[in-house]
């Protein structure tokens, strides 16, 4: 739940018993924000950014008139109404009467009274509203509205001619003892008075709103008893014990005290604080300008009021005890507190956080009490700030880590308890970091957000989007009847993901690789749920990417083996396991040999790990920057040392490089150092990366390459024919090799579509003036 409404007590009140219910059946308050009767566009269009991000799934708000019809227009506008319920306590015909069709349909009320409901009582009510003068019919269909306001009155007047009946007087306790035991026939139902609290039961009804205006009953709850809510039984309790001492003696009863220093009066008209003179019994004998301003209270108005109106109603009695108590105490000063905020209360009936402290000075044989106050909004505010951002990542205006951690620890105690399922989609986004590097942080900044928006649009209601970090994001899902439901979830945020993002007059493309991961409170913890999905995620990675994997026991396994992997890797060249092997290139002419590939074997601790299984987990964690630069010298050392020994006749040798390496902005200068310290001939080395890393990023791609041909380096383009070149592309290129990929030369002798391909391939190279590779020729035939 997100609640929200204006700054006074009856939405305080409300959104306080609607709380303590909501923890009782184990549900979660999401969000809670106040904002000043009269609340502006922005403030109600910034509550909105905070509602939709907030993972709720029900927003709850409590606020007037004009402010309430702002607000639910713009959350119409915004389009949030397919992402949550929206349920009010005092939505009704009127207010829907100031509101497009578009707008009122589909919002929630929970009320006494509507004009739909069944009743015959309501029934006459309603054809003597529509026969009163200037009733032009009853809504939707003319003028003739009436509220639970107005339908409350009529209990009023009806429970009073009744009691009057039965006491047979007019007289006041008569009257009184006498509406102890009414009952109305309402046209809400039967209301009938309770004697303890002396207050009514009523009948209560949830409704939703017709595109027409009218309410259709969902549900009735009956007649319901009355309860005093929590906040208040304590006030009610010590009303009881105060004797129902006056609060606000008159003004006639009010000692009067003369000021005996002008100086003082206007050192304190100047205080930016409160400061308030009382007698003992608590009643305003002086007040300063700041308070005036900080109560809003006109000049003197304060005068002959009681201090305990300037604190929120529930708290006023508790506040006559404490009072009372440090006048009759030995002690002269004390700070006030309280066990929550120390609020102030306005003329207007809001509230304000406050400091206050309280000290008495004796005056002939009474006490002078000084109240002084200080509104600590603007501190509060910052505070809320602060504590927004350490839950929220600033970026996105998304949960961050620690607090869908905290809400994951939520759901899985509500799991354990319901026993329904939980769902967790890990989204790391594929190709982020190339974007950042080549078009700046600020496009990838804009990107993030647009990405966060998507993702919303896409949940269910009651899901939580969070960013954990960078380009990781993570969807909670409560209430997962099938997981059919999570994975078609998972299905259209790749699609969406992979349409073209608009950032800055760019149109930029990413993907997104999701792990899933379903479990139940009694079975799994919140860290097994985000460890299964991230798992998930990274066979996602290994596949290829753009695309999602719902978690299960192979790729547990296959998880450890990579975990395995990795911790070796990061030791590996430390310990000297890695080692090479050279695959010669023949002319196929000559037969002779041209030059060799340099291929990287790893032996960890006496077993073979084949490159297959560890240069995919290089790529994905980074490690491949290390190994890398580690194969790169190694090439240069042997070119320099094979140069030594064959001289012109000594072939050269080609190197795998990864996109990952390419995309680091310290490539260049790290290869030309190494040239440097070998002292080897760039001229001898072919610098091999695939087509489809190549296309992967283009532009950025083009520009390292060019950097590396114009130092000396032979360039060329592995696995050609498995990836999505264009001749336009080969032609910016600074390639000198094409090397055509194996698959096709193993089909060559059977294959038709082989032979096609590798003869368009041939083609292609002669007329770039590009020599051709063959990779994995190993037959006659072939």
């Amino acid at each position: 739940f997100f609640f929200a409404g204006n700054n006074y007590e009856w939405p305080r009140g409300s959104i306080d018993a609607a709380r303590r219910v909501l923890n009782k059946s184990q549900g979660e308050v999401v969000g809670e924000e106040y904002l000043p009767i009269g609340a502006g566009y922005a403030e109600i269009a910034h509550l909105l950014e905070i509602v939709a991000r907030s993972g709720a799934d029900v927003f709850v708000p409590y606020f007037a008139g004009a402010d309430q019809i702002a607000l639910l227009t713009k959350f119409t506008e915004l389009g949030l109404k397919k992402h949550m319920a929206v349920v009010m306590g005092h939505y009704d015909e009127m207010m829907v009467s100031n509101l497009s069709p578009e707008v009122r349909e589909g919002f929630y009320s929970s009320n006494t009274y509507f004009m739909s409901l069944d009743t015959e009582a309501n029934h006459k009510y309603l054809n003597r509203l529509a026969n009163l003068p200037g009733i032009t019919g009853l809504w939707p269909n003319g003028n003739g509205i009436t509220t639970n306001f107005g339908e409350g009155a009529y209990i009023c007047v009806h429970a009073f001619a009744n009691a009057i009946r039965k006491a047979g007087s007019i007289n006041t306790e008569d009257i009184i003892h006498a509406l102890q035991t009414i009952q109305v026939d309402a046209p809400q139902g039967t209301v009938t008075m309770d004697p303890v609290s002396h207050h009514a039961s009523v009948n209560t009804y949830l409704s939703i709103c017709k595109e027409d205006g009218t309410f259709k009953i969902v549900e009735s709850f009956g007649c319901i008893p009355p309860k005093i809510p929590e906040r208040y039984l304590q006030q009610s309790s010590i009303y009881e014990t105060q004797d129902a001492k006056q609060l606000a003696p008159t003004v006639e009863k009010i000692p009067v005290y003369e000021s005996k220093s002008g100086t003082a009066k206007q050192i304190l008209s100047v205080a930016d604080m409160a400061v308030i003179a009382t007698n003992d019994q608590g009643i305003i004998i002086e007040a300063n300008r700041s308070s005036e301003l900080m109560f809003g209270y006109d000049n003197t108005e304060m005068i002959g009021l009681s201090i305990h109106l300037l604190v929120p109603p529930q708290y006023r009695q508790i506040h006559v005890k404490h009072v009372e108590e440090f006048v009759h105490s030995d002690v002269i000063e004390k700070r006030m507190t309280t066990r929550g905020e120390l609020m102030g209360y306005k003329k207007d009936g809001s509230f304000f956080p406050i400091e206050a402290s309280i000290a008495k000075f004796r005056n002939d044989d009474s006490w002078l009490l000084v109240i002084t106050i200080q509104d600590i909004s603007n501190r509060k505010k910052t505070e809320a700030e602060l504590t927004r951002l350490a839950t929220h990542d600033p970026l996105t205006g998304l949960p961050n880590r620690a607090l869908i951690k905290e809400r994951l620890n939520a759901a899985i105690q509500r799991s354990r308890k319901n026993g329904s399922n939980i769902a967790l989609l890990f989204v790391d986004l594929d190709g982020f970091k190339m974007i950042n590097d080549t078009h700046g942080h600020e496009a990838g900044d804009v990107l993030l957000k647009s990405v966060a928006t998507r993702l919303i649009n896409q949940v269910r209601p009651g899901d939580t989007v969070a960013r954990l970090a960078g380009d990781e994001f993570v969807i909670l899902c409560e209430n997962v009847e099938k997981v059919e439901s999570v994975n078609h979830l998972a299905e259209r945020i790749n699609d969406f993901l992979r349409q073209a993002f608009q950032v800055n007059q760019l149109t930029l493309y990413v993907s997104a690789s999701i792990g899933v991961a379903v479990g139940n409170g009694s079975i799994h913890s919140a860290e097994d749920l985000l460890r299964y999905a991230d798992t998930a995620m990274y066979a996602v990675k290994e596949k290829g990417r753009d695309g999602w994997q719902l978690y299960n026991e192979d790729i547990q396994e296959h998880s450890k083996e990579r975990f395995e992997i990795i911790s070796g890797l990061r030791k590996a060249i430390q310990n000297k396991e890695f080692y090479t092997r050279y695959q010669p290139i023949i002319n196929a002419t000559t037969g002779q040999i041209a030059g060799v590939e340099l291929l990287i074997r790893w032996n960890n601790e006496g077993k073979e790990i084949s490159p297959s299984v560890f240069i995919p987990v290089a790529e994905l964690t980074g490690i491949i920057i290390h190994i890398g630069l580690w194969v790169l010298e190694e090439a240069f050392k042997t070119e320099v040392r094979w140069r030594q020994i064959f001289g012109e006749n000594s072939p050269y040798i080609s190197v795998n490089v990864s996109a990952r390496q390419l995309g680091e902005a310290s490539f260049f200068d790290d290869v030309i150092h190494m040239i440097s310290k070998t002292g080897a001939e760039a001229a001898n080395i072919v610098l091999e990366i695939t087509e489809t890393s190549l296309m992967a990023d283009i532009e950025t791609n083009l520009k390292m390459l060019r950097k590396l041909s114009e130092t000396g380096f032979k360039v060329a383009i592995d696995d050609f024919g498995t990836g999505y070149s264009s001749f336009s592309q080969l032609t910016r290129l600074p390639v000198d090799i094409i090397k055509i990929d194996r698959s096709f030369i193993d089909g060559i002798v059977k294959s038709q579509e082989s032979k096609l391909v590798i003869r368009a391939i041939t083609g292609l190279g002669k007329a770039l003036g590009l020599r051709l590779i063959a990779e994995g020729v190993e037959t006659r035939e072939q």
